[in-house]
């Protein structure tokens, strides 16, 4: 039996779940993608139900982001859309909600705001959390609705999603709280890093997966998008964005064009950097397919590491065949690398001569699991039998 019909025999002897997703989230054309939407969209096409509910907004954020918070109210606000088969996505809006936030002050109270927040589901959100098999929350806000989670759907299996650590992303005390308190009555706990996993809170099933690739996408080949005879180099993603790192770059390198898709930039932009903003994925492959390297710019800390070792998008350029431009304190293993000094660095054209030089190799994929395949084991850790 090939291969195919092997994926397509284990699919079909799944029982079709019902699928809860609790994320801070929103599921927009024209927003990125996270590995919570891949992993929903492909739990979609395996044939089970999945609502995808986000949570961490509300009238508030009109005050933060006036275009995000438009695009919810349009057509998920406190109700599901449908996205695609067997996929909903829906925004729990309230007046007001409970965030995190740099404040003392307002942290010393947050453990009773969370409380309150994370004490009611409007009755579109209840209808779907009562009747799941399977409910996922993530890392942050959706933590303060696992005790009502549980309350409404005591039989349903609770899987935490942990993508950051939390004192990493400043997730409000009292959310460290929770997960400290609740980490343990979670069926399973998926980190995509080792490193991770072993800073969380005791008690939790860890189960390590890494990051995918939508190799559908990444496979289909597209028109450059830039000008015949340039050089260009790629940076995606807003995480611990080190803008003096990237800005050095385009100095040493007046003759190479620097693309940042995602990070916002202050001040001042050489000529050879175009600042993209946040943009739809799939409008981002051809940037990535067609450069000649990509930049990891993270500015980070020993603590923050781990952030990197699962970095989507180290595993999408180095797929893509890319050279990457990264930090030395990144334990990046792949070949594709070239470190430069987080501090002080002064051969800044010599790391970009070396990226432009190295050939590109489709063994910088080798190991890089799809999405499909990090959904089916995410599934199956939620699962297992303690």
């Amino acid at each position: 039996m090939a291969n195919g019909e092997v994926g397509l025999a284990n699919r079909e002897a799944q029982p079709r779940r019902k699928i809860a997703i609790l994320t801070s989230h929103a599921f927009l054309r024209g927003y990125r993608k996270a590995s919570i939407h891949f992993i929903a969209s492909r739990w979609a096409e395996q044939g089970h139900e999945v609502h995808f509910l986000t949570i961490g907004h509300s009238w508030l954020t009109l005050l933060k982001d006036r275009r995000r918070f438009r695009a919810l109210s349009q057509d998920q606000a406190n109700r599901f859309q449908i996205i695609a088969t067997n996929l909903s996505a829906g925004a729990y809006l309230p007046p007001l909600h409970a965030f995190s936030s740099g404040n003392r002050f307002l942290n010393a109270v947050n453990s009773i705001l969370f409380r309150l927040y994370g004490s009611y589901f409007p009755p579109f959100a209840r209808r779907v959390i009562t009747d799941a098999d399977l409910i996922l929350v993530e890392s942050g806000s959706p933590l303060a609705f696992f005790a009502k989670a549980k309350r409404l759907n005591p039989k349903a299996r609770i899987l935490y999603f942990c993508r950051d650590l939390l004192r990493t992303i400043g997730a409000a005390p009292a959310l460290q709280d929770i997960q400290a308190r609740e980490i343990a009555r979670f069926d399973a706990v998926c980190v995509p890093s080792e490193r991770l996993g072993a800073m969380l809170p005791p008690g939790g099933r860890v189960r390590v997966i890494p990051q995918g690739i939508d190799a559908s996408l990444f496979d289909r080949e597209q028109p450059s998008p830039y000008p015949p005879g340039s050089r260009n180099a790629i940076s995606i993603g807003n995480m611990l964005f080190d803008q003096a790192s990237v800005a050095a770059m385009a100095a040493a390198a007046p003759d190479v064009n620097f693309h940042v898709f995602g990070a916002a930039w202050t001040g001042w932009a050489r000529p050879n950097i175009t600042i993209y903003g946040e943009r739809d994925f799939e409008s981002i492959i051809p940037y990535l397919q067609h450069a000649d390297f990509g930049i990891a710019p993270y500015r980070l800390t020993a603590d923050e590491v781990y952030l990197a070792e699962s970095s989507l998008k180290l595993a999408q350029y180095s797929y893509c065949g890319l050279p990457i431009l990264l930090p030395d304190l990144v334990p990046f293993t792949r070949p594709n690398g070239i470190a430069y000094r987080l501090e002080g660095e002064v051969a800044w054209r010599e790391k970009i001569d070396a990226a432009l030089t190295m050939r590109r190799s489709v063994a910088f994929r080798d190991g890089i699991m799809t999405w499909d395949e990090v959904a089916q084991q995410t599934l199956a850790a939620a699962y297992e039998t303690h």
